[in-house]
Order: structure tokens, then sequence, then C-alpha cells
């Protein structure tokens, strides 16, 4: 009594891949493990005796006999050969393929997204990452024939100085007299039309970037000199004031007068606060936090708008267009040229009140010492240092050589705006001895605190017509001479 086995053999019809299941998933749908494909599960031994013989019909075999001819049985038997008969040429014998052991590829499918991936032969038994799903992948040893020798790696047509193209096949010259005829009589008319064309002289050729500079250059000075308007006569007077009619100048002003309103009001709330008990002080400690904030901003987009009217100014312009914007990174770093300008005004007197003071000089001299010294470098030192610092285009350079120039070249300027400064400067004590005379009065705060704003753009504005001053003095002064320079070299 024979037994069923308890499992089955099976080939996948894909990829003809044998497996061996359980007999109980006989003629069942499963999945092949090699190509991931389904298919129905039949038995081999099943399969091939369910093959039925080939039959002969009882018709074919009488036409046969009855017509000999018509049989091709025999005529086919000549064509067909055995597989134990090599020795026939018209069907040379089938090679057997190399089976690789070690250093191949194959290819591994993922059983999530089904992406397939090329592996080789040293990742077997370990799992590689699907980069699609990321799944895990099994890298099993794949069958004799998924094995396939690695593709070596061609190098890069950008690599090779030739672009990847094949060499150039050397070609014999076919001798023939007609073409050494044709040769020399080609050679002959060049030589005759080379004779008869008059020469012509070729232009000189420049370099493109050359004629670009000079292009530039050529634009920059006529816009330069559309844009900047002559310089008026009385510089100090003539439209000195009209940059204040401009809508968009009034409202930065007033902006910032609202700002200085607020911070002197944060200031003078932090000094009267500390006089009290704890809470009036810890009242006093945040009113210091907010105006040193508040103070910093201010102080920056302050100096920035300033300058941005000396710059206008100087070129001419009554609408001033340099306001700072949004964007503080582009214009913060600019602030320093007006710190570094006051710093270096003020430096020499707060030194020497400090060194009197070590030597023992009273209080009252000391703060005589910082506040006339300052007053003094501030009147005299910091709108050279500021004009120096904007022409050689660095904050830390406060000494300019056409700017010295300037002092001898446009004295009578430089006059003229330190006696008006000196106005400027006593119209605002006088407007700080007013805020400390009506402090009570908001609304006297907020005038007063709006026409120091003024105040500080006024003054800016006869720096600006200051600058203006040096450089057409300057300018004028080197065109003469270079115009001197060229009657020398060439006397008439």
């Amino acid at each position: 009594m024979s037994t069923r086995p308890s499992t089955i053999r099976v080939i996948c019809p894909q990829c003809q891949a044998a497996m061996s299941i359980s007999a109980t998933a006989a003629n069942t749908q499963i999945t092949c493990s090699d190509c991931l494909e389904d298919f129905l599960a039949t038995p081999i031994a099943k399969r091939l005796s369910s093959t039925p013989p080939p039959t002969d019909s009882g018709d074919d075999a009488l036409q046969r006999l009855l017509n000999p001819d018509l049989d091709g049985s025999t005529a086919n038997q000549d064509n067909i050969r055995r597989e134990d008969d090599l020795s026939d040429d018209a069907y040379p014998a089938k090679k057997k393929k190399p089976v690789l052991e070690r250093g191949y590829e194959f290819t591994v499918i993922c059983m999530i997204c089904g992406t397939r991936l090329d592996v080789n032969d040293s990742l077997i038994g370990k799992k590689v990452k699907c980069p699609d799903c990321h799944n895990a992948i099994d890298v099993r040893t794949p069958s004799p024939d998924k094995r396939r020798a690695p593709v070596p790696a061609q190098s890069a047509a950008a690599d090779d100085d030739d672009f990847g193209l094949s060499a150039v096949a050397s070609t014999t010259a076919i001798s023939s007299p007609y073409h050494s005829i044709a040769h020399d009589l080609m050679a002959n008319a060049e030589n005759e039309v080379a004779r008869e064309t008059p020469k012509v002289a070729q232009p000189q050729r420049r370099a493109p970037a050359l004629d670009a500079i000079e292009r530039a250059e050529a634009a920059s000075d006529d816009a330069e000199q559309q844009e900047r308007p002559k310089l008026p006569a009385a510089p100090f007077r003539t439209g000195v004031l009209k940059f204040l009619l401009d809508p968009l100048t009034i409202a930065r002003l007033i902006i910032l007068a609202i700002v200085f309103f607020v911070l002197i009001g944060a200031i003078e709330g932090a000094i009267t606060s500390a006089e009290g008990a704890a809470t009036s002080q810890f009242v006093s400690i945040l009113y210091r936090m907010f105006a040193v904030t508040v103070g910093a901003v201010f102080a920056t987009n302050l100096a920035v708008s300033l300058l941005g009217i000396l710059q206008d100014t100087a070129n001419g312009k009554d609408a001033i267009e340099s306001w700072p914007d949004v964007n503080f990174l582009d214009w913060i770093f600019e602030a320093f040229y007006v710190f570094s300008g006051l710093f270096i005004a003020v430096f020499p007197a707060c030194m020497l009140a400090k060194v009197l003071s070590l030597a023992g000089a009273p209080d009252a001299l000391y703060w005589l010492v910082v506040v006339g010294g300052s007053s003094l470098g501030i009147l005299l030192i910091f709108p050279f240092a500021l004009v120096s610092m904007l022409e050689s285009g660095s904050a830390i350079m406060p000494v300019s050589q056409p700017i010295i120039r300037s002092l001898r070249l446009a004295r009578g300027s430089w006059i003229v705006f330190t006696l008006i400064s000196v106005l400027v400067i006593g119209a605002g004590v006088c407007l700080g001895a007013a805020r400390v005379l009506w402090s009570a009065s908001t609304f006297m705060n907020f005038v007063i605190a709006l026409l120091g704003i003024v105040v500080f753009a006024i003054y800016f504005r006869l720096l600006g017509r200051l600058t203006w001053c040096c450089d057409e003095a300057v300018l004028a002064e080197d065109i003469r001479l270079e115009e001197a320079a060229e009657a020398s070299e060439n006397p008439s």
C-alpha cells in the first residue's frame, strides 16, 4: 500500500524554476520564489500523464494509405535530430553555459513594490533596502541561469580628450595626374587673385572687455552729469529747507519724532522712579531696559536717515530718497560712519578730562572740559572726520587727502558752514533747555522732540551742501591741473 508523498515538485511556467511544496497545496495558486509570479501548482507527474499521446484518426490513416505522397512523416524524419546524434552540421550541438560560482551579479525583486535591484554575490545572506518603499529584501542564492557576469564600467566620454570619438583611420591618397594638375591650377589662380586684389588695412580690434568698461564709464559720467545739477551760487542759503516740503521726508521725520518723544519719556521715568521705594525702583529698571532697547534701534535708524540726507544733498537732490528700509541688514553698518565720527570728536576731550581728574582737578573743571571740549570737537572735528570717512569709504579712516585739499580750495565754504553750525547747535541747546522747563507738558515735549529731529536734519543738510562744495572745488582743481599738464606737454 503506497502512501501519498508529503511534498510534490512543481515548475513555474514563467521562469521554469523548480520548487517543492506541500502536497496539500496542489492545484492551488502559489507564488514563485524567484519571479514572484502567481501560477497554478500542478505536480510534474500529473502534468506529464495528463498530456494525451498523439492519436491518429481513422480518416487521416485512410488518406495516407490511399495517397502515400501526402504522408509527410517520412520527410520530416530526415530533419529530426536525435539528442545523441551530434554529428550533423546542420544542427550544431548546443553549448552549455558555464555556471558562475563567484563574482557574478543577479536581480532581486522587492515583494512590496516590485522594484528590481541589481546586486552581486557578496550580498548573499544579507539584506538590502529598497530605494522606493524602504523594505528590507533578503538576498538569496540565485539559480545558475539567473547569474550573469558583471558589466565593466566604461569611462565617460567627457573625461577623454577626444570626447570618446574613434581614431581617425589613415587613408591612402589616390595618386592621379589629374589631381596634381587641378591643384596647380587652383594655386596659380589664388596667387593671381591675391596679387590683383588691393590690400585693405584691417581695423585694429580691441578686447570686448575694454570697450564695455569704457562704455560703462562714459555712461556713468553722463548719468552723473545729468543727475547732479549745478551748484547754487549761495549753497548754504538757496534751497536748504526745500527738502522739508517733500511728503515722504515729513512722514519720516514725524515717525522719528514720535520715537524720540517716547524715548525721552522713558528716560525721564527711569530717573524719577529710581528715587522711590522698592516698587518704584523695579519700575525704574523696566524703564531702563525699555530705554536701552528702543534707544539703540532709534539711534541706528536716526544715524542712517541723517546720513541719507547728507549723501542725497551732496548729489544735488532736493527730495531725499536714501531712507532706511525694512531690511535692516542692508543699512545697519552704515550707522558706524556717524558713530565713529562722534567718537573721534568727543574722545580727546574725555581723555583730557579724565587726566585732569586723576591729577586732582575739581569736578567743575572736569565737567567743563567734558562738555566744552566735546562741543568744540563736534563743531570742528566731526564734520571733517565724517566727510573724510565717506570719501574714503571706510569708517576707520577719519583723514582723506581730497578733503584736506578742500580745506584750502573751499576754505570759504568751511568757514560759512562752521558759523552756521554754531547757530544750529545753539538752537539744539535751546530746545534742551525748553524741554527741562516744560517737562510736565506732554504737547510741548512732543513739539520739542519734533523740532529736535528737524534741527538734526538741517545740520546734515548743510553738511551735504558743504560736501558738494568740496567736491566741486577739488574737481575744478583737478581739471585745471590736467589742462596745465597737457599744455606743458604739447606747447603750441
